[in-house]
């Protein structure tokens, strides 16, 4: 079987977008390529044969004529056992200076409309597609409208079926912003996703809220598909730290900072007579000097930088509780309404118990509470309450970690995952639209 990938992400392990692809196609006897609109080079086991188109080759082919996209092609996997590369975290800096000075749904605006009037539809492009001749397409649903295009132009030139996967509220109008720029984008990117979608024979989202949605108001094939993980055996958690040891691993952005610094706050009463509970933050984002202040104080709260997968792991397993939290600001709390994050899954592979505070309508908390597999906090208030109940009852450590690990064998067996979407994906290989 020979897979199309067409993403916006670089496929790198090292970033979020990387690690689903990777996780979801591990373990495939098939072929790959990909088509990627973002800076850097790959870093995956799995693919040897891309095709990269950037913004910054859309700018060079408008205002210097410059060839759009080029061919990469390795003869060994990219893969190299590190956290990132300095292009990497230049890039994310780069992009985080841009949407603070310009506001990101401005910046949306004008790159849409450079993309648009870009010929980014190369011969050589066309050539890259045909000569590697996919069986299936896979194309992750954003809400670009470059990239709902250039799937569009994928699958008319291929003629083969296309699967989808939507993680974030692209779709409805339950969103909370005011600028004018911002609901601009969205009612065009509704039009755009709506005529997609006729494009897609099957589209995966992680949530059950998600899917009902979707089903009904665009009529789309969907289907729920669980991130996985190795759930073997028993958990291995026997004993807590003194002090317990809470761990954050994720971004801090969309101020999810502020309930960290809230947890924080909390902390540092709990600790007067005795560090009792500390919160490890690992993050690759920039901080200012306010929230470097509010989230280190090397006492009850530490910021550290990010570190590999495999680093994460050890610290997991030296740790107690694997924290998720979702901002409870209206803006975001709309945006990521119906988003699980894959960090959740992360957090029940663990082997430590896990904690959970959002506001109560989020996706991700709902289905870790309807499977008793975290200690879920939807109202800040009664942060205080479950910190010092966890601190005065260690033994609740090890009951939600063996909670967690229940849910994940029963729900996220990686090899069970793998064979699932590996079915669908050899069903729609012979059934051409």
């Amino acid at each position: 079987m020979k897979i199309l990938i067409i993403s916006h992400e670089l496929w790198s392990e090292n970033n979020n977008g990387g690690n689903v692809l990777s996780n979801i196609f591990s373990d495939f006897d098939a072929e790959f390529a990909q088509i990627y609109c973002s800076p850097g080079t790959p870093n995956n086991k799995l693919c040897k044969k891309y095709f990269q188109i950037t913004d910054k080759m859309i700018i060079n082919g408008l205002l210097k004529k410059k060839q759009i996209g080029k061919e990469i092609n390795f003869e060994e996997f990219p893969y190299e056992a590190k956290f990132a590369t300095k292009l990497d975290i230049e890039t994310k800096k780069w992009y985080f200076n841009i949407f603070k000075k310009y506001r990101f749904s401005i910046f949306s605006t004008i790159r849409e409309l450079l993309w648009k009037i870009s010929p980014w539809k190369t011969k050589e492009l066309e050539r890259f597609i045909l000569e590697f001749n996919p069986d299936v397409i896979f194309a992750p649903c954003y809400s670009h409208l470059f990239m709902l295009r250039l799937d569009r132009y994928v699958k008319k030139i291929t003629n083969i079926n296309m699967i989808s996967y939507i993680s974030d509220d692209n779709y409805s109008l339950r969103q909370f912003n005011l600028s004018p720029f911002y609901w601009f984008n969205r009612i065009l990117s509704r039009t755009y996703i709506k005529k997609t979608f006729k494009d897609y024979n099957l589209v995966y989202t992680m949530t059950e809220e998600q899917s009902d949605e979707l089903e009904q108001s665009l009529a789309a094939n969907m289907k729920i598909l669980r991130k996985g993980a190795e759930f073997s055996g028993e958990c291995k958690k026997v004993d807590v730290n003194d002090p317990i040891k809470i761990v954050y691993a994720g971004g801090i952005y969309i101020n999810r900072w502020k309930i960290l610094a809230k947890i924080g706050e909390v902390l540092r009463n709990i600790n007067k007579e005795g560090v009792k509970i500390i919160l490890n933050i690992y993050t690759q984002n920039a901080v200012t000097e306010k929230q470097q202040h509010l989230l280190h104080d090397d006492k009850n709260i530490f910021l550290n930088p990010a570190v590999s997968q495999a680093e994460l792991i050890e610290i997991y397993k030296s740790s107690d509780i694997a924290l998720h939290v979702e901002s409870f600001e209206l803006k975001y709390r709309l945006m990521t309404r119906l988003s699980f994050s894959t960090k959740i899954v992360d957090c029940l592979a663990s082997t430590c118990a896990v904690m959970a505070i959002s506001w109560k309508e989020h996706a991700g908390l709902k289905y870790l509470r309807k499977n008793n597999a975290a200690i879920c906090i939807d109202d800040f208030s009664d942060l205080d309450d479950e910190l010092k109940k966890i601190a005065e009852n260690p033994e609740l450590v090890i009951d939600y970690a063996n909670k967690a690990w229940l849910c994940g064998q029963k729900n996220h067996q990686i090899k069970m995952i793998h064979q699932d979407i590996y079915n669908d994906f050899k069903h729609l290989m012979f059934k051409y639209t």
